[in-house]
């Protein structure tokens, strides 16, 4: 068998042997340091897919957060979106009142009021006076001659606040019950 030794000094017993071993090491890619070989084909597709996410993306990641219509400027990872725990903190109250505020309210409508007093009259004024309740006559119920009405300074206006019409008729009565009997009770849980 014939030998050949090429000009790098190795030993071939081949001409052909040779050719196919000198065209395959020129085509060759050299191992990087660091690196192996695989499988996985990585195409220019996936090469401009991940050139295009910015460093640190993260998947789903929100991009933006409105609170009322309002952008929250996104800092961090982190948001925190403080939610009014006091009708102050709310724009328009919420139309709530403080328990201060309704106290307020209500030692102003009682103020000047140091007692109450009745007046009968057959047509209410024109004007009322505070403190004061008009009981005007009606002809309904027995017992209840009068309708009750006081004077609302801040709407300028009478408001009724009642009558003691009250009808019991269909109503049962003390007098109108009978007692159950031994021998009753015993047919029931029979």
């Amino acid at each position: 068998m014939p030998k050949y030794i090429d000009e790098n000094g190795l030993l071939y017993y081949d001409s052909l042997v040779k050719g196919k071993i000198n065209n395959a090491v020129a085509n060759k890619v050299d191992k990087e340091s660091g690196k192996s070989l695989s499988s996985n084909d990585y195409t220019d597709e996936d090469k401009t897919k991940l050139g295009g996410i910015a460093a640190g993306a993260q998947v789903n990641k929100i991009e933006s957060i409105k609170v009322n219509g309002v952008v929250q400027e996104i800092k961090t990872k982190e948001i925190n979106i403080t939610v009014p725990t006091d009708n102050a903190d709310l724009s328009n109250g919420a139309g709530y009142q403080k328990a201060a505020e309704v106290q307020a309210a209500i030692n102003q409508a009682l103020s000047g009021i140091t007692g109450i007093d009745f007046q009968i009259v057959s047509a209410l004024p024109a004007t009322g006076v505070k403190g004061t309740i008009y009981l005007m006559a009606h002809s309904h119920g027995t017992g209840d001659s009068y309708d009750e009405y006081i004077w609302l300074p801040t709407s300028s206006k009478f408001e009724k606040i009642g009558n003691t019409d009250i009808d019991l008729s269909g109503y049962l009565k003390k007098t109108d019950m009978v007692a159950i009997t031994n021998a009753e009770i015993d047919t029931i849980t029979a």
